[in-house]
Order: structure tokens, then C-alpha cells, then sequence
């Protein structure tokens, strides 16, 4: 991973499902954050029968608070405990050691130095929400946009952040939010070699959350990840790593929660052992699952199984195999 091509991971969550996706774009001037968690918002996504708590520093869901992916919508039936991602890489410290760095949003389970009050995880980037509330932007809530978006500063201001254009809007509901791991102080390791107060692995992440109140798509939550290098650092070893804490049937029944992962759909899925919920009745199921992420062009291997070699993002459509 270079520190000028970004890629794009698309999630996506439902009763019944969760996605990913990559792309490659130009390096972003990063802003000069110095503040940690006091940049912290919460949303509510309820474009479609899937509502659910989100933060603005990684986390879907939240533990012992709902909605958690509560599904159907207003039903009170909880299906997560907190989902959310990892980035890792592998590099030497400044004392030669070889070290595993991992930033991730993960709010009780992941990496933290919580005896510090110092994370080591994402935390938001300031300016891409209402300062003057605790809500994260969603483009059916106006109120909750900024004056000016700092990436699009001047022509935008007054529209919403939309990924395919001003003011577009493609989906019923839509969210946006930035974040970095510059906090991640776990390791003596300095990934910038001109921000010396930057530590993590110099990343930068820009999330989108999409939700369809189509029939198709009516049970899910698609979120897009467009991770960036905006370090001086390139990194031979990263991994990218969805993490999801489910509690299929609400907060109280997950002891007798099952999962299991289709190799052909690529899907992961859980469900609860007895198909009886706190609410008494019957449980759905839950399941996540990449849609996209950037491809391998020189490998010879079909990596996603469509009778193609070598694609990519970028490439042409590869070499059929038959």
C-alpha cells in the first residue's frame, strides 16, 4: 500500500447482510488534527427496515445500547453487539523490532489504552458534521451538514458530500464522515516522516453508509471504506479485517448464538441457536460480507471466482479462463 493510491472497502450490513469495496485516487492534504475524542459523533441509520447506531471513529452498533442493527425497524430486536474494522500492517520500530501496528473502530473490543485515555484506534477528522450538535451528517438531515466541508471547500458549501458529484444524492439515506489513526501510539513507531506527532500507520478513511428502502435492498446497510496512505511510508503487508460482535436475538440471548461462513457466497452468517429472541418470537438471520476490495492483476489466480485472471480496479477485464 503506497502513500498515493487509496482503496475503497465497501461493507454491508442487514438482516441480513454486511458489504466492502476498493478503489485507487490521488493522496489527500490531510487536516492537522491535534484533539482526540472530543471530535466523537453518533448517527442513527434508518433509511430502510435496517436502523442502527454508527460512530464517526469506526463502530456499527453499540454494546448494551439500542437500536444496535435492529431489524425489522422499531421492532426492539437487536442483532449486533458492535461491528466494525481493522487495518494492519507490518513494520519495524525504532528500535529494529519488527511490530504488528492494528488501528481499528472498534468501540469496546478493539485496541485501546483506555488506562491512558489514549486510543489506539480511529478517531474522527473535525469539520464534516454540524459542530453545534452530536449527530453525524446524513443527507436527508440538512441540519446536521457543515457550514464547508474542508475537502471541498467554496463551491460546495450548502450541499451535500456526495459521492458521485455536488449535491448528488444516490441513495434514500446516506452518511459521510472522515478519520484517521494518528492517535494509535502503541508501538515506537513513526509512519510520517514530516508530522513526527503522527503515529498508527498514517491512514486516513473516508465512510459512507448507503441504505435503499427498494425491496431489493431493503434489509441492508452498504458501507464504502476509502482507505488512504497519507504517510511517507509504503507497507508490503496490509491486511484489511471486518470485525462484527453479533447478539442474535437481543443483548440478553447471545449464549446460544451460531455462525458459519459460505466459501461460494464469501458471506459470513449467524443465527441464533433456538430461533427464540428476548422478544419471545423468532429470530432472522444476520450475515456481512465484502463486496469489493482492490483486485491482484499479476497473481494468475481468479481471486473472486468470475472465470476471470488477473483483474483489477484498473486493469482491463483479464484472461478468461474458458
Amino acid at each position: 500500500m503506497n502513500n498515493r493510491s487509496p482503496i475503497i472497502i465497501l461493507l454491508v450490513i442487514s438482516a441480513l447482510f454486511f458489504l466492502f469495496s476498493a478503489v485507487e485516487g490521488q493522496k489527500r492534504t490531510n487536516l492537522n488534527k491535534t484533539l482526540d475524542r472530543v471530535d466523537r459523533k453518533e448517527g442513527i441509520h434508518n433509511g430502510n427496515k435496517v436502523r442502527t447506531l454508527f460512530y464517526n471513529y469506526g463502530t456499527i452498533g453499540h454494546p448494551d445500547k439500542e437500536p444496535s442493527v435492529e431489524w425489522p425497524i422499531y421492532s426492539g430486536h437487536g442483532y449486533v453487539d458492535e461491528f466494525g474494522f481493522m487495518v494492519a500492517a507490518e513494520v519495524v520500530d525504532t528500535s529494529g523490532n519488527v511490530v504488528h501496528v492494528v488501528s481499528d473502530g472498534i468501540l469496546y473490543h478493539g485496541e485501546a489504552a483506555e488506562f491512558a485515555r489514549k486510543p489506539w484506534n480511529f478517531e474522527p477528522l473535525p469539520g464534516y458534521a454540524n459542530p453545534d450538535q452530536d449527530n453525524i451528517a446524513m443527507s436527508d438531515r440538512p441540519a446536521s451538514w457543515p457550514d464547508q466541508w474542508p475537502n471541498r471547500p467554496g463551491s460546495w458549501d450548502g450541499n451535500w458530500h456526495g459521492e458521485y458529484g455536488l449535491g448528488v444524492i444516490r441513495a434514500d439515506q446516506e452518511s459521510y464522515y472522515i478519520m484517521d489513526d494518528r492517535f494509535n501510539s502503541e508501538f515506537a513507531y513513526y509512519p510520517d516522516a514530516t508530522d513526527p506527532e503522527r503515529r498508527g500507520l498514517g491512514l486516513e478513511v473516508e465512510v459512507r453508509g448507503y441504505q435503499w428502502a427498494h425491496l431489493l435492498a431493503e434489509d441492508c446497510i452498504f458501507w464504502i471504506y476509502e482507505i488512504t496512505n497519507v504517510s511517507t511510508t509504503d507497507y508490503d503487508a496490509v491486511y484489511f479485517i471486518g470485525y462484527g460482535d453479533p447478539h442474535i436475538g437481543g443483548g440478553n440471548d447471545y449464549n446460544d448464538d451460531d455462525a458459519n461462513f459460505d466459501k461460494f457466497l464469501d458471506l459470513t452468517f449467524a443465527w441464533d441457536h433456538d430461533n427464540t429472541g428476548d422478544w419471545g418470537g423468532s429470530v432472522g438471520y444476520f450475515g456481512w460480507k465484502f463486496l469489493e476490495s482492490p483486485g491482484n492483476s499479476e497473481d494468475g489466480v481468479d481471486n473472486d471466482r468470475d472465470g476471470l485472471l488477473d483483474e483489477s480496479r484498473n486493469s482491463g477485464p483479464g484472461e478468461f479462463l474458458y
